[in-house]
């Protein structure tokens, strides 16, 4: 599997879903009728930002700059958090490559 690409855009997978609970949040992958607990995340407020931001149209170039925005943080920390936290989510099949939406070709 390839490292994530800053350049390209991400999206949640179908079959993950975050929640909070109590002070934490965590993504679940599901399974046929239950949750996967193996592969339970926690993230932490920064992840869940990142994870937030995950909507088929923003580029991981986007969401490092809304990190360095919404934390007050270096552009290259932000960067190095946001690949190495993109890296877990594709690990996990927790993300997936957004594909580009076809024209309307009415």
């Amino acid at each position: 599997m390839s490292p994530p690409a800053l350049g390209a855009a991400w999206a949640r997978a179908e079959r993950v879903v975050g929640r909070r609970i109590g002070a934490a949040y965590v993504l679940v992958r599901l399974v046929a009728r239950d949750a996967d607990l193996d592969s339970i995340l926690n993230l932490n407020r920064v992840a869940v930002f990142i994870w937030e931001q995950l909507d088929r149209a923003r580029t991981g170039e986007a969401i490092v700059q809304a990190v360095v925005e919404r934390f007050d943080v270096e552009r290259a920390r932000a960067e190095v958090d946001t690949l190495e936290l993109l890296g877990t989510l594709l690990e996990r099949n927790a993300i997936v490559p957004a594909t580009p939406a076809l024209p309307d070709r009415r």
